[in-house]
């Protein structure tokens, strides 16, 4: 049995044409039986600053976030059996501009700092930027290439994680399809330094908004730093779909499958479906089911059945 109290607080300022935004939260968790889950307090603070130009915009954002490694990004590259604890510090920088009525250009540059508490993972830093040209080709379609390069820095090398390079060039397409649905493909291929294969990414996305229903579903292939050394290559498939029943109450289904080819190779599907009320414009109380299922080699089977409960309560004009 777990209960879970997250706080959270948002403060927005904008002065002329910067915009400044603080944010402060926790996770705070209590186990029935700390011996599987540890009772935990992490804390989430982040800092962020954008300035609008007339063509476009720039801006800083800063990030220190402490979570389980049983859950997050951890568990996007690699399967955890122990409860430690992920300490990681982001930065982030953008820009866009305008060239033309349709063409624009953007950059981002992103620095991870990850850090942990169990011996079998692997801190690292992580070095990133990724430049990308689109241009709007209609009213409905837009087009875009991007290149990305990263440099995977590993605490320490003695156990087996060495430093490496990932260049990713790609391109794509976003294209409105009706009013109420959009789809956004995108095609790329992956080169890690000090291996001879290229990887093939890439992903589709279609996304719908009705009156009353809403669903998405995505496919994607990418590659991303990993805990256990290097990179860690992901397939992932999410579908999701919801329906108002009234303007107070909405029904949904989750599903999702994720493959991860890192050093522990592993498979991991979840199923779940909700029911949402709106007792107020401040009360909502979500119900939810979810079955889950790990596979990985040479372990057994683990499979969840979880029941839910999730009240959340927004303090109004503070």
């Amino acid at each position: 049995m777990r209960t879970i109290i997250e706080p959270r607080y948002s403060l927005v300022g904008t002065f002329d044409r910067d915009e400044w935004r603080l944010g402060l939260g926790a996770h705070v968790l209590h186990s029935s039986n700390t011996s599987v889950l540890g009772n935990r307090e992490d804390p989430d603070v982040s800092l962020g600053w954008r300035h609008e130009t007339e063509r476009g915009h720039y801006g800083l954002h800063a990030q220190y976030l402490e979570s389980s490694t049983l859950s997050g990004t951890v568990l996007d590259t690699g399967v955890v059996t122990t409860d430690g604890t992920q300490k990681l510090i982001t930065l982030t920088g953008d820009w866009e501009y305008a060239l033309t009525e349709r063409s624009t250009l953007s950059n981002e540059i992103s620095y991870d700092h990850a850090r942990y508490d169990i011996t079998s993972l692997t801190g690292f830093e992580e070095l990133g930027n990724t430049f990308k040209y689109t241009y709007a080709w209609s009213e409905r379609a837009d087009v875009f290439t991007s290149m990305r390069v990263r440099r995977y820095e590993p605490q320490q090398t003695s156990t087996g994680a060495v430093a490496t390079n990932s260049y990713t060039p790609s391109i794509g397409m976003r294209y409105q399809l009706t009013d109420q649905l959009e789809t956004v493909m995108h095609i790329g291929v992956s080169q890690v330094s000090g291996s001879n294969q290229r990887k093939e990414e890439g992903g589709v996305l279609l996304d719908y908004r009705g009156a009353r229903a809403d669903a998405s579903f995505s496919a994607e292939r990418r590659t991303d730093a990993s805990a256990q050394g290097s990179f860690a290559q992901l397939d992932m498939i999410q579908g999701t779909w919801s329906y108002a029943l009234s303007e107070l109450n909405r029904v949904g289904l989750n599903a999702a499958w994720q493959d991860s080819k890192g050093q522990t190779p592993n498979t991991l599907q979840t199923y779940s479906v909700w029911a949402s009320r709106q007792f107020s414009p401040f009360w909502d109380l979500r119900l939810s089911l979810m079955y889950k299922e790990r596979q990985q080699s040479h372990l057994p089977d683990a499979v969840a059945t979880i029941v839910g409960m999730t009240l959340t309560y927004r303090f109004p004009e503070l």
